[in-house]
């Protein structure tokens, strides 16, 4: 189903950082109701309370064409199929019959906002674009953290509910054992885990092996390493490389990259002289 990033609901947290931008172009104007019936009318604006059906691109970063753009949904099958138009790290393309024209009501609060509202006073046939901030966008990652490419500390051991650990990693069947078993974890090096509290809780030791790069993250050329370095006092030290980001201006800003890390979901948003910015929560 088309439209799942222009719905008004919690979202990926991209767009709470980054300028949306949409390529839209109105294919069904809206008409006039009589006895009850509808009728499509060419020449006839839309407005609140009316229906209408639009097919659109939506971009990160630059409007859609421009080398700055990354596709993160479109209605057009043409775009999605397309690999040489670039797309954002969670794009997910989809089976051919899904991309059809969107259609909502003008005032139902089912859209974005501004995506709504731009529909207003267009007829069938209008293309235009509007660019949406990052204040108007979805509820998502809000905090703001920085690691460094060398010398960053985690623990090496700790505990989290039982519920967050089967949604990090659900093909992991540790219901009901009372021993310790051993898992793959999200940074790709071995760890073992273990119910604890009763089984309410899963006690999570990682087992990397010293200076082996383990990749975390891969799309295109971009790759995401990380390296221990040493292990001790319950705490493990990482470097982190990032090799081919995408940037996106001059000022360290890159094509954002999302990091499942099992116990966290991080967006690292900038590089900039051996610090890593990224967003969470």
């Amino acid at each position: 189903m088309t439209g799942e990033r222009t719905a008004k609901k919690d979202r990926d947290p991209i767009f709470t950082i980054c300028l949306a931008i949409f390529a839209i172009a109105a294919i069904i104007a809206v008409g006039a109701f009589i006895n009850n019936e509808y009728l499509a009318t060419g020449d006839e604006k839309a407005s609140t309370g009316d229906k209408v059906s639009v097919n659109y691109t939506g971009t990160f970063y630059d409007a859609y064409g421009q080398p700055n753009a990354v596709v993160f949904d479109t209605s057009y099958w043409s775009v999605a199929d397309d690999d040489d138009i670039a797309k954002s790290n969670d794009f997910t393309k989809k089976s051919k019959s899904s991309y059809t024209p969107l259609s909502f009501t003008i005032g139902k609060g089912t859209m974005l906002a501004d995506f709504e509202n731009s529909v207003i006073g267009h007829v069938a046939g209008d293309k235009y674009s509007i660019q949406i901030d990052a204040a108007s966008g979805y509820v998502g990652a809000s905090t703001e953290g920085t690691l460094n490419e060398t010398g960053n500390i985690m623990a090496a051991s700790f505990t989290m509910p039982y519920s967050k650990f089967h949604t990090a990693y659900a093909d992991v069947d540790i219901s009901g054992k009372t021993g310790v078993i051993t898992f793959e974890t999200k940074f790709g090096w071995d760890a073992t885990a273990q119910l604890t509290d009763g089984g309410n809780s899963v006690l999570v030791t990682y087992m990397p092996e010293i200076d082996k790069a383990y990749t975390v993250y891969e799309s295109g050329a971009t790759t995401v390493t990380y390296t221990v370095t040493a292990i001790g006092d319950n705490q493990l030290t990482y470097n982190i490389k990032i090799d081919n980001p995408v940037t996106v201006d001059n000022a360290g800003h890159i094509q954002m990259i999302k990091l499942d890390l099992g116990e966290e979901t991080i967006y690292i948003t900038q590089i900039l002289g051996g610090t890593i910015t990224y967003k969470e929560g």
